[in-house]
């Protein structure tokens, strides 16, 4: 039985919206396909070392409040940044939810005008306009990078189309560099920053996105590929989705 390791960083810090569930989601669908699951919880007493991620499937990080973060930004930025980003630009699979999404960039600027230092390993910066400037929340629909798209491995696995849809809320607003390839195109919704359309980040095997929900409880495919690329799976076995295509097909329906 192959084995298939969730590496959850901060599970107690970053889990404001229920993000929790995207790990939920990914443990019972490999389950599910009979890999030998484990999830490996990492927070800020935890020593890492590079052996470590070198036996992880999936990365994931959630969200969490500006407040509250101090002691996990601390331990990402002085123990654990080197070994997040050489897992990333090394091609590892990883999944990154509103707030640490923020992190893997140039800065953080809050409302206050004062600059928190992201991991640098990607060229944006999110900046927080202040409370009078409304705040990034609701319902979104985007379009799928056509990259992903047709990546095999996301085609082969992918019963929903081309879609994701969830729920954001956040008052920082990301603004990707050049050459950096958005997750998705929003159709409804505010996404990065509500101006150029797009939502999140896809780089190599790394998913960024906005979208709470969580994101993987109403975007099976999206779950499947990250298990599938993981796993060096070209087909999953199907799974009975048929609950979940119809809350997927529903919530393109909603308003924002």
């Amino acid at each position: 039985m192959s084995r298939f390791v969730i590496g959850y960083f901060y599970k107690e810090e970053l889990n404001l919206y229920g993000d929790t569930g995207n790990v939920d989601i990914l443990a019972w669908r490999a389950k599910e396909r009979g890999f030998d699951v484990e999830v490996k919880v990492v927070g800020t007493g935890t020593e890492l070392r590079a052996a470590d991620m070198q036996e992880l499937s999936v990365l994931f990080m959630g969200g969490g409040a500006d407040s509250g973060q101090k002691k996990m930004y601390e331990d990402l930025i002085n123990t654990k940044k080197k070994y997040v980003k050489d897992y990333i630009l090394s091609g590892g699979v990883g999944l990154f939810i509103c707030g640490s999404y923020q992190l893997l960039g140039k800065y953080y600027k809050s409302a206050d005008g004062s600059l928190l230092e992201g991991l640098d390993i990607f060229d944006y910066y999110t900046q927080h306009f202040g409370h009078d400037k409304r705040r990034s929340t609701g319902n979104v629909v985007a379009t799928i990078n056509k990259t992903l798209l047709e990546d095999v491995c996301f085609k082969q696995n992918n019963r929903i189309g081309d879609t994701l849809v969830g729920f954001e809320n956040h008052g920082g607003r990301t603004y990707l560099g050049k050459g950096l390839a958005p997750l998705a195109k929003v159709t409804l919704g505010f996404g990065n920053n509500g101006e150029d359309y797009t939502e999140g980040l896809y780089y190599k095997n790394t998913i960024c996105s906005y979208l709470h929900g969580p994101i993987l409880a109403r975007n099976p495919h999206l779950a499947d590929f990250l298990i599938a690329r993981s796993t060096s799976t070209d087909k999953l076995k199907e799974l009975d989705d048929t609950l979940i295509i119809s809350a997927h097909t529903a919530s393109k329906k909603l308003e924002q």
